[in-house]
């Protein structure tokens, strides 16, 4: 029997332009189902451009290609008959700036599968509650489900999002970007936490500024460096023997 991992995301000589200016810079890259992978490098690196390429959310950008290949679970998503409706249910974002919509808790939850025709009350009550406990969100607004989602914390906004994604009965790929730039170290926790939690279910890409949350939680860790990917292995070699010397200045704190 082969122990080799599950490839779920594969980046082939993966090239990202906009107006012709590259933007990533031939990307090659294995992302390994049920870990988290966390992406790492100073600002303007590329990060969020190949974050939002996985889902293809660059699409909505003006004067854009790409050259080739991103591959999930083996199939490219790039190609003309892709269903690009399909794919954002299978691969959900979170941004940095929680985005609650302006209804209550449990609309803000059933939003998605609403949309995708769950009519069924029963059917969204459990949704609503699997996705709240799974989001760590559950326990504070359990008595409270009909009060405004925009009534609540920054950090339990950005957790009623990640429940708001985890709602979505296709989805197999988590993309954060930066989900824990505005909150407190409390609320940082419990995002980490139900991370740690959710890679048993999904496959999970972390952008983070942060280093240290990269060294906490991710199993892997890109570092990306002016549209290059720069090196990726296991997190902890890279934040203690890199192999180049560009990674270590960065984890170190010599730049960036």
């Amino acid at each position: 029997m082969s122990d080799a991992p599950t490839i779920k995301i594969a980046l082939k000589n993966f090239k990202f332009f906009q107006e012709r200016k590259p933007l990533l810079n031939g990307i090659t890259l294995d992302v390994v189902a049920n870990r988290i992978l966390g992406v790492i490098g100073p600002a303007g690196s590329g990060k969020t451009t190949f974050l939002r390429s996985l889902n293809r959310l660059n699409d909505l950008m003006p004067d854009t290609h790409i050259e080739g290949q991103l591959l999930l679970d083996g199939e490219d998503i790039y190609h003309p008959g892709f269903n690009v409706v399909s794919l954002r249910k299978r691969v959900g974002m979170l941004f940095a700036l929680p985005v609650a919509l302006p209804m209550s808790i449990y609309e803000n939850v059933v939003y998605g599968p609403r949309l995708s025709g769950i009519r069924k009350r029963e059917r969204l009550d459990q949704i609503v509650e699997q996705s709240l406990k799974a989001a760590f969100l559950w326990d504070e607004v359990k008595d409270r489900l009909q009060m405004s989602g925009l009534r609540l914390s920054g950090g339990q906004q950005q957790r009623l999002c990640l429940a708001r994604v985890l709602a979505m009965e296709e989805l197999e790929v988590i993309l954060l970007d930066e989900p824990c730039s505005g909150l407190d170290p409390i609320s940082t926790a419990k995002i980490e936490e139900a991370l740690t939690v959710l890679k048993q279910k999904y496959t999970i890409i972390l952008v983070t500024n942060n280093t240290k949350q990269a060294a906490r939680v991710a199993d892997d860790t890109a570092f990306f460096l002016l549209g290059d990917l720069i090196e990726c292995g296991k997190t902890e070699k890279i934040f203690t023997v890199p192999d180049d010397k560009r990674t270590n200045d960065y984890v170190t704190g010599r730049f960036g």
